[in-house]
């Protein structure tokens, strides 16, 4: 179902310019700037390039840029558009964003990033797996419970890094088990092959991390997964989903748009109507297939309402787990169903 920037030259910035494959009338926005960030803990480099490809091979627009953008995480909502002028469908400006954007916002004490910006789109999500070596005495998820209920901090579990979407999640599985997240141990790792370093020599006890990235591991025999976080079962990996064992969870790593904080009406709507095409896209779908990204599309008032809501409940995690002074959160509940 369909539903309804920044500008800096950098080294390296990829320039796409063409007509577009698909002829007709020709694109309506004549030039769009897109910035993706290169802090540490991002997760989803390049996909500024593949989307301005997209963009103008489908002839949504005339020329499309990716520019890369260096800085604090936390900080790119309000740092990455600067003074600009002139309409979207001139010269557009888009922020790409992530959970671990809205995570380090919180942790910077900076301003939410629903708030720093103006939010345009939900484009696509990665959700996660729960993976041990081969030959873990861990044969199960149910196996994982019970050692992290007996002793939440003798049980390491390791991921992206800390304060991004594989901790937040943990502590909303440690939250939905009923355990003291304020116990759970958490390493986490710039690397992925720091953090598979890490589990195959015992220093962590399971991983936690993308399913697109660990099933190649997964399908050689060498990592075992015990659930995913995806509402249904994912092809090539043979784990339950977390509501299939009990825990009312499902939960993505996701990357959307922003626009600039205080977008004009015309200009935020020519920004929403361009990610509705993005995301109808033959081209745009086949990339997401190719990649291994479930399209998770939210545009406009719905995107700013969700992530309104994930906003908080990421901050509310986040205080839990000790990396925010305070919250302005309120408990969910448990999501565990009792016998």
């Amino acid at each position: 179902m369909r539903r309804r920037g920044f500008f800096a030259l950098a080294a390296g910035a990829a320039l796409v310019a063409g007509c577009g494959a698909d002829g007709g009338a020709g694109p309506e926005v004549k030039r769009l700037f897109l910035l993706e960030p290169t802090a540490d803990g991002h997760g989803w480099d390049g996909i500024a390039g593949r989307l301005a490809t997209v963009l103008v091979q489908s002839g949504l627009v005339r020329t499309a840029m990716a520019v890369e953008r260096g800085g604090a995480l936390g900080l790119a909502p309000r740092d990455a558009f600067g003074a600009f002028h002139g309409p979207f469908a001139r010269e557009g400006r888009l922020l790409v964003t992530s959970m671990p954007m809205v995570a380090a916002a919180e942790i910077a004490n900076t301003s939410a990033v629903v708030n720093a910006a103006t939010p345009i789109a939900r484009l696509v999500g990665d959700w996660a797996v729960l993976v041990v070596p081969s030959g873990s005495r861990l044969r199960t998820f149910e196996d994982f419970v019970a050692r992290l209920r007996h002793d939440p901090a003798g049980l390491t579990v390791g991921g992206r890094s800390e304060g991004g979407s594989d901790h937040v999640l943990y502590g909303m599985i440690g939250k939905c088990l009923g355990v003291d997240t304020r116990l759970l141990e958490y390493a986490g790792y710039l690397a992925p092959e720091d953090a598979m370093e890490a589990l195959h020599v015992g220093r962590v006890a399971a991983l936690l991390g993308s399913a697109r990235a660990l099933r190649p591991e997964i399908a050689a025999g060498r990592l075992r997964p015990l659930v995913v976080s995806s509402g249904g079962r994912i092809d090539g990996i043979d784990a339950p989903t977390l509501m299939e064992v009990d825990v009312r969870l499902e939960y993505s790593d996701w990357c959307g748009l922003l626009g600039p904080k205080g977008m004009s009406p015309q200009d935020r709507d020519a920004a929403i109507a361009l990610c509705d095409d993005v995301d109808a896209a033959p081209r745009w779908r086949a990339l997401c297939a190719s990649q291994g990204w479930s399209r998770v599309y939210l545009g406009g008032d719905e995107f700013r309402q969700w992530l309104s809501t994930e906003t908080a409940r990421t901050r509310g995690v986040l205080h839990e787990l000790g990396l925010l002074k305070s919250s302005d959160t309120t408990c969910w509940g448990s999501c565990v169903r009792r016998p």
